[in-house]
């Protein structure tokens, strides 16, 4: 080895080596420290995809802070990294709840479900009936009860602490079949009848006792000659092995479905009515009896578990008639709200600035400076400004056509006024943006090829259309497809000035006369008062991709295309 070569490598190895490697060694340890930490917390929670995304970040940190191959890769990695965590995971995760029935009664993991439903207790309607009751005590001080009336039994029984853990303990020598309420026992086992006066001092420890008359049910006192039957015990029994949960208050036994259990041979009464007429049901009913019946349907406090379903959401959306039609009628209108509002901003915008670049124009700094103040105030303070100038009681424009004659119009409240309203405020809100991009972008063009145009003798118009316009688009096209990409998800505008209404009725889904893909989306996901909806939520949002991927590749493709003629 040469004297050149030695100090070549030991140079190399003093740069990989030196104070910055071990300095960049030190705080890659502390990430990877609480990279561990999180994966044994994502582990223990079973959040397998989380913990897989926090290894891969893991590895490519270590790789190119540490490896001397991946030094150009240094100040790419932590935007990659984030990219993953807040890109490509939230993509991932919301295809994969599109595919799920994650939704109102099914938001727990199937484990959850069962241990929740194992808990639940029985609910009878002799619950809470009040029993008369009587009061014995014994030589070392003990109380017991006597309860009788209604439709339960005679009993008889040692009291318990409420604290203390449930035992029924009859007194053995009590016979409820000989009981008499007119002539109750004074003496049973060594317990003697208390009076009234002695029921009286015994008041507060009455109070706090507990008389378990079975397993399943108690009497708590109420007053000092009554007590209130509570009857409770576990309701569910699980069959593990047959995957099947047994009712023990009704006595059927329920099988293991999609995200619930099903229960045949229930009376009809007993179905929830909108569960019944519910478009993709499950149940079955003949001669007052149902079958396929899941619990939600019995009581929407039982819960269920999220359940891959496969393309179930999306066949509901092209499928469902009460699912399809709002669905399609926001789509259509999404698409023409999102055309339309580039289609008028870029005309408002344009003609403003083509106004404006005549330099003989007096104050044109001034009118430059009008033009701008919509979009120097924030949006949502325009927008609550225009609900209110909107209002259809107090709002001034209808007091303005009150004042001159003219007829008021409901402008929120009714559909195609709503949808007139929502495009003027939103052109009101965009053609500022639009002034400013077009009049940058005109200051752009030769203006020898105007020129030359108007010396081959074409109008205004013509110069406008053949050279104006294509060189304008050559430079605002990709600022075009980014209005139409921000107005077809345009929540905040359709949220405070009309939150989607006015609202339709007669479907599956809640939807409104305004509604755009996304805040119909947030309504499903939200509930809107008809439980939530998450899978089919996150199937709209995979569509308002797809929807908004093929127009920006579409338009893109058109961008290119006038770029090659401008190079022409």
């Amino acid at each position: 080895m040469t004297e050149t070569t030695r100090d070549h490598s030991t140079t190399r190895f003093a740069r990989y080596t030196g104070r910055a490697f071990w300095l960049r060694t030190a705080i890659v340890g502390v990430i990877d420290a609480f990279l561990v930490l999180g994966a044994v917390q994502f582990a223990q929670n079973r959040s397998w995809a989380v913990l897989a995304m926090l290894l891969l970040a893991g590895l490519l940190i270590n790789w190119a802070y540490l490896s001397p191959r991946a030094q150009a890769s240094r100040w790419l990695t932590p935007g990659l990294v984030l990219m993953m965590f807040f890109v490509v995971y939230p993509v991932l995760y919301t295809t994969y709840v599109s595919f799920t029935n994650f939704q109102t009664g099914n938001l727990l993991s199937r484990e959850q479900a069962i241990e929740r439903l194992e808990e639940a207790e029985i609910k009878t309607g002799e619950s809470g009936e009040l029993l008369d009751m009587l009061v014995y005590r014994d030589g070392d001080d003990q109380l017991a009860l006597l309860v009788h009336g209604g439709d339960a039994e005679p009993f008889m029984g040692v009291v318990r602490d409420a604290d203390a853990e449930a035992a029924p303990s009859p007194v053995p020598g009590f016979d409820p079949s000989a009981f008499d309420p007119e002539a109750p026992p004074e003496s049973v086992d060594g317990f003697e009848l208390l009076s009234g006066l002695a029921v009286t001092g015994q008041a507060s420890r009455l109070e706090d006792v507990i008389l378990d008359l079975s397993p399943s049910s108690s009497a708590e006192v109420e007053t000092l000659s009554s007590a209130r039957l509570v009857i409770g015990g576990l309701r569910f029994i699980y069959d593990a092995d047959n995957d099947t949960l047994f009712d023990q208050q009704t006595g059927r036994t329920c099988d293991a479905g999609e995200g619930t259990f099903f229960c045949d041979g229930v009376p009809e009464d007993e179905v929830q009515r909108v569960a019944r007429l519910s478009a993709d049901t499950t149940i079955v009913c003949t001669a007052g009896m149902c079958d396929g019946v899941p619990l939600f349907a019995l009581d929407q406090t039982l819960a269920g578990w999220r359940e891959v379903v496969g393309p179930d959401n999306y066949v509901d959306l092209l499928t469902n008639e009460r699912i399809r039609g709002p669905f399609g009628r926001v789509l259509l209108w999404n698409v023409i709200f999102g055309f339309g509002s580039v289609l008028l901003t870029f005309a408002l915008g344009l003609g403003l600035a083509l106004t404006l670049k005549n330099e003989d124009m007096k104050y044109r700094s001034v009118y430059r400076s009008i033009y701008i103040i919509p979009y120097a105030v924030p949006g949502f303070l325009s927008i609550l400004v225009w609900r209110g100038l909107l209002n259809n009681e107090f709002g001034q424009i209808n007091r303005m056509f009150d004042g001159i004659g003219l007829p008021t119009v409901d402008w929120l409240g009714s559909g195609n006024t709503a949808m007139i309203s929502v495009f003027l405020v939103n052109t009101w809100l965009g053609f500022p943006y639009m002034f400013l991009i077009c009049s940058g972008a005109l200051t752009s063009i030769p203006e020898e090829l105007i020129e030359a145009a108007r010396v081959d003798g074409a109008g205004p118009w013509k110069v406008f259309r053949m050279v104006t316009l294509p060189l304008l688009l050559v430079s605002t096209a990709p600022l075009l497809i980014g209005s139409f990409a921000f107005n077809f998800n345009n929540f905040l505008l359709i949220f405070l000035l009309t939150n989607g209404g006015p609202p339709l009725s007669g479907y599956d889904v809640p939807v409104g006369s305004t509604d755009i893909l996304i805040s119909f989306t947030f309504d499903i996901a939200a509930g809107a008062g008809r439980g939530s909806q998450f899978g089919l939520a996150s199937a709209i949002i995979v569509l308002i991709f797809v929807v908004l991927a093929t127009t920006s590749a579409m338009s893109f493709g058109l961008t290119k295309k006038l770029e090659e003629i401008y190079d022409q």
